[in-house]
């Protein structure tokens, strides 16, 4: 490259090729061929070839065929079949060019107020230490794209009931439902996706169902390994671990739920847009009165389980018991919790509630102690009359 790149100077200083071949030491051909070469030359390799070349007509029928099939599987048949020998990688590789990856091309969405929620959990990126040890705390976050408006629910895991306590929470806060939720393909939402006669079909989760039957909602799947179709709660999620969670201290979830509240409404909500320009809380304001009312009466999001009573009264949940009266021992009952409670029900009647526990052996109440046995009685000295022992010679006496 250096010398292609001295010869083209040496020629446009006017430089004959003989000229610059006597100075140069170069042939006047390789003169002649750097000079009029517009790039600089490079060396390229002739190609090989491939062991595979001759098998891309049995690559391309497994394609055909079997359109899901990966490349362990190909390697397999091709080794057994057609004495294949070399890697799993180079098959890959193959299949890559034989099934290039499709790309949508991106789009950008507008939102009129009060048409669309996006909803995606979130696992906050430390643990803090709650309840005696350090445990993992997930948000379910909501976002409203036309507003930029967030809200959150935080809770230990990801269950359905906590799912769906969050939606109940999030339309509480809002005052309002949503024309549409969109969801990236959440099992408490989705139970699973299939082609029927070539169109994705979304098949619902049932608990989901009923909620959106209550709260009359549309819901939208988004395509799998897509986040963009989703970028205002993704967006929302990196603003809540970076803004929100850092250098926060929180014994429990109330604690935890006021820290939030105190945030989102000092902080988050009167800021100015980073990309609309717009101050969050003057159109969430706009949004909520573009909201549909909600249902006047709300979901039951709490989970049940039907259970019979044991002998000691204790149901037992997420490895802590809980206790019956003792007046319905052997007859069934419901066992009903949320996040922050869990309860038996009789005929559909409270019968004892308890501030749910995340310890392990818990029992609540705490099991009667078994009683210590009665004191030992204190011996009395009895008064008796002195006596004297006969002599010896007395008792020969008798036995004689």
């Amino acid at each position: 490259m250096s010398e292609w790149a001295q010869v083209r100077a040496l020629a446009a200083d006017g430089l004959s090729q003989r000229e610059i071949a006597a100075r140069l030491g170069m042939n006047r051909r390789t003169v002649k061929r750097l000079a009029e070469a517009a790039q600089p030359p490079r060396y390229r390799r002739e190609a090989t070839g491939s062991m595979l070349d001759p098998l891309m007509p049995v690559l391309r029928k497994l394609v055909a065929d079997f359109e899901d099939i990966k490349a362990p599987r190909v390697t397999e048949l091709l080794r057994e079949d057609y004495g294949y020998s070399g890697s799993v990688d180079l098959v890959r590789k193959r299949l890559a060019a034989l099934r290039p990856r499709v790309e949508r091309a991106a789009q950008k969405t507008g939102y009129r107020p009060g048409q669309v929620v996006q909803v995606d959990w979130a696992e906050m990126p430390t643990r803090p230490r709650m309840l005696g040890r350090e445990r993992r705390v997930y948000a379910l976050i909501f976002t409203l794209p036309f507003s930029g408006a967030s809200t959150a629910h935080f809770s230990f895991d990801m269950t359905s009931e906590a799912f769906l306590e969050g939606h109940v929470c999030a339309f509480d806060w809002l005052g309002g439902v949503p024309r549409e939720c969109v969801y990236d393909n959440l099992r408490s939402a989705v139970a699973k996706r299939e082609k029927v006669d070539g169109a994705e079909v979304v098949h619902w989760n049932a608990r989901f169902s009923q909620l959106r039957g209550h709260y009359a909602f549309h819901a939208t799947a988004c395509t799998p390994a897509t986040p963009r179709e989703k970028g205002a709660v993704e967006g929302a999620v990196r603003h809540h671990k970076t803004g929100f969670w850092p250098a926060r201290r929180f014994e429990t979830l109330s604690e935890l739920d006021a820290a939030y509240a105190g945030w989102r409404d000092r902080v988050a909500l009167p800021r100015r847009h980073a990309t609309g320009g717009h101050i969050v809380a003057e159109r969430l304001a706009v949004e909520r009165a573009a909201l549909r009312a909600l249902p006047p009466v709300g979901f039951d999001a709490a989970g049940r389980r039907s259970s019979r009573v044991p002998v000691d009264g204790y149901l037992k949940h997420g490895r802590c018991f809980y206790r019956t009266p003792e007046q319905l021992v052997h007859q069934r009952v419901e066992l009903r919790w949320d996040r922050d409670s869990v309860w038996i029900e009789h005929h559909g009647t409270t019968v004892a509630a308890y501030a749910r526990s995340y310890e392990h052996g818990v029992w609540q109440p705490a099991p009667r102690m078994r009683p210590e046995p009665p004191p030992i009685a204190q011996l009395v000295p009895l008064a008796a009359p002195a006596v004297t022992a006969p002599a010896l010679e007395d008792y020969a006496e008798l036995c004689a």
